[in-house]
């Protein structure tokens, strides 16, 4: 076995990396939106690259070797096609990027060729010549370049370089803007564009070596390549999923490590037992990536057979919850037009475009105000709240930095509780002689026992039965605050009880949004103080040196 050989084994660390990498971006995805399933399937198709590479690089005869090279020909061909889709994508609009179905012209384009050279250089002898193979070159195996081996290489040069320039125009516009989200989009993006020079450089290194110097050593051109795809899928993970409101650069790094570990761990006590080929060595890769990264979806399978439905969408829950604490959430991209509510005030001229535009999809209409009916519903559930997309707000922020908690989506969700909590308390009349059931009260029944106190309307009526029972044993005469809400939560119509509840998470989803607003607008207005402040502190400072000299 040739795992001793760098070359073998940076392939075989290469598929392992990149095919956990694939995996790891269709399971954290919130949506797989085309950005993400194309990213993806880039990195899958990759992986197998380096599969394919480590197999007939170890090849132990040349029929072997020519059959190997001819069916997995392709995945040569293919990734860098999914690498230009992928750039073509980065440069459109968020709201288009979301479709399922995203085909610009050049990227058809490249893809016709790419299916053209695949299925030619697998037919055919004209990429490579399998008929006549050369054998022997230094200590591999090789076959040779066909008369149209060239078209791969310009193929592979011009796509790369289109995938780069995709990129750059990206990197340009996203630096154009000044808002926090897009600053960390542009260091994504900073990342994508120094990967995309190492895979051009790794990529044309091993196909100019393939067709005029075999003899030079092939090792930097997977190393560039290996950085290359390395730095990208980084940049991928990250770019793809902070446009889903997420940082998953924590728990990117956490679940590498575990995979990798398992990876070692098996390996090396496979090892121990004796010679492993290097098929073997990548089914092994392979099988402990594939299970161990979808190891959440194997579960849900396996609790259909052993618990009920409310076991199952509590265990669900519990893990989501798990892996959403390796995230951070931060405030998303600009996010496609949504209907906007008569009821949200218009954004006024002291917040900055961009800040505008995204506190106005964030808070517009109907889907922020579902947002705060569905935090006010899970506020006994931190699963439920921590994947709230009111995790951002700046009142959120204002919560953290007051309480001095470091911001992690675990105390995003604490703060948010507190928030929408002192929220709900604020529906509290004061003063209000028709008591605890008056008219003045209503807002604030429907919410405060369901969601606080946790006594739905449904266990109204029983709990309601209990106090007067207790009471009657005591002998009062007159029920307690508590027994006359639940008496009328229990009176109350079901439709009627609803529609309250949807009035008052309304009030508050305007109370929320107009404290929001007022609070971006002051730091807006601060930010752009701040830099004048500093001017004039330093030109005080600079004439109180000159005054002093002087003196």
């Amino acid at each position: 076995m040739l795992v001793r050989d760098p070359v073998v084994f940076a392939q075989i660390v290469g598929f392992g990396m990149f095919f956990w990498l694939g995996l790891y971006l269709l399971v954290r995805a919130a949506y797989r939106t085309t950005l993400i399933v194309v990213a993806a399937l880039g990195v899958l198709t990759q992986s197998l690259f380096f599969a394919s590479s480590a197999l007939t690089y170890t090849a132990q005869n040349i029929e072997t070797l020519a059959m190997l090279e001819r069916w997995t020909w392709w995945t040569a061909v293919v990734p860098i096609a999914l690498w230009f889709h992928f750039s073509s994508l980065i440069t459109l609009p968020l709201a288009t990027q979301r479709r399922l179905r995203v085909f610009s012209w050049p990227a058809v384009l490249v893809y016709g060729f790419a299916a053209l050279i695949a299925i030619g250089g697998t037919t055919t002898d004209l990429f490579i010549r399998y008929s006549n193979p050369v054998g022997q070159a230094g200590s591999y195996l090789f076959i040779g370049p066909g008369p149209l081996y060239m078209v791969q290489i310009v193929y592979l040069g011009v796509v790369a370089a289109g995938a780069f320039t995709n990129l750059v125009r990206a990197l340009r516009t996203a630096s154009a803007r000044e808002a926090s989200g897009d600053r960390r989009l542009t260091q994504q993006l900073r990342l994508l564009v120094i990967g995309a020079v190492l895979f051009l450089i790794g990529a044309l290194w091993i196909v100019v070596r393939y067709n005029w110097a075999i003899r030079a050593y092939v090792l930097p051109g997977y190393l560039f390549l290996f950085a290359g795809i390395a730095v990208l899928g980084y940049g991928i993970a990250n770019y793809g999923l902070l446009l889903e409101g997420q940082d998953i650069r924590r728990d990117f790094f956490y679940t590498l490590t575990g995979i990798g570990i398992l990876n070692v761990l098996y390996a090396g006590l496979v090892a121990l037992t004796g010679a492993i080929s290097v098929s073997n060595l990548l089914a092994l890769v392979g099988l402990v990536t594939l299970t161990h990264t979808t190891f959440d979806r194997w579960r849900d399978v396996l609790d259909r057979l052993f618990f009920t439905e409310a076991e199952q969408t509590a265990r669900a829950e519990a893990r989501d919850y798990a892996t959403l604490l390796g995230t951070v959430p931060v405030e998303p991209a600009i996010q496609p037009s949504l209907e906007v509510s008569e009821e949200v005030p218009a954004v006024e001229a002291t917040t900055t475009a961009d800040e505008a535009i995204a506190e106005l999809e964030l808070s517009s209409g109907k889907v922020f105000k579902d947002s705060v009916r569905k935090a006010i519903t899970g506020l006994k559930s931190p699963p439920q709240l921590a994947k709230s997309p009111l995790l951002t707000l700046k009142l959120v922020d204002q919560q953290l930095h007051e309480s001095g908690l470091p911001d992690n989506r675990l105390n995003r969700a604490a703060a948010l509780r507190e928030l929408l909590i002192a929220q709900i308390e604020a529906l509290r009349p004061h003063d209000d002689a028709s008591g605890p059931t008056g008219e003045a009260w209503r807002f604030y029944n429907v919410l405060y026992y369901p969601y606080i106190q946790a006594v739905s309307r449904k266990a109204a009526l029983s709990e309601a039965r209990r106090l007067a029972e207790t009471r009657r044993r005591q002998g009062q005469a007159r029920p307690d605050e508590l027994e006359q809400v639940l008496s009328w939560l229990a009176d109350v119509d079901e439709d009627t009880f609803y529609k309250w509840q949807r009035r008052a998470s309304d009030t508050i989803a305007l109370i929320l949004w107009e404290e929001n607003l007022k609070l971006s607008q002051e730091r807006a207005t601060f930010d752009q103080l701040a830099p004048r402040q500093r001017d004039s502190e330093s030109s005080v400072a600079g004439s109180v040196r000159s005054a002093d000299r002087r003196g």
